[in-house]
């Protein structure tokens, strides 16, 4: 364990830092190199920014733009199925088409063996008493 541990001090010790400094340099005959070492006694490290890796946000140019797009792309999606009342249907018989809306969707989407049985009896009976009761 001792030396385990005197191993892994001694990488930290080796392992240069992940942000250096950064040194501007101009030559005698006007050529500007960087480098990570002094070029002379006066020369001072530049501050440099880094750019963080990932996601950065967009500017709002470019945020417009997308939110445009985005609009666009969803202006031609097909709108979900809404049950609404027929004139003069009473509230039994639209909350009965509400209810075999859902079942049907219910099936569309997919259910599990055990869900099967249930699922088509209550749109049977949905379509039963819709079929009997409204018109």
């Amino acid at each position: 364990m001792g030396l385990c541990f005197r191993i892994g001090v001694f990488w930290v010790f080796l392992v240069p830092s992940a942000v250096a400094d950064i040194y501007r340099c101009i030559r005698e005959d006007g050529h500007v190199t960087y480098q990570q070492i002094r070029c002379h006694e006066g020369s001072s490290p530049l501050s440099v920014k880094m750019r963080r890796s990932g996601w950065t946000p967009l500017r709002p140019g470019e945020q417009r733009l997308l939110n445009r797009y985005r609009k666009e792309a969803g202006s031609g999606r097909r709108k979900p199925y809404v049950a609404k009342p027929h004139v003069g249907e009473s509230p039994a018989c639209w909350k009965r088409r509400r209810q075999l809306a859902a079942v049907r969707a219910r099936l569309r989407r997919g259910y599990t063996l055990r869900e099967d049985e249930p699922l088509h009896r209550k749109r049977d009976e949905h379509e039963d008493y819709l079929a009997t009761f409204c018109r």
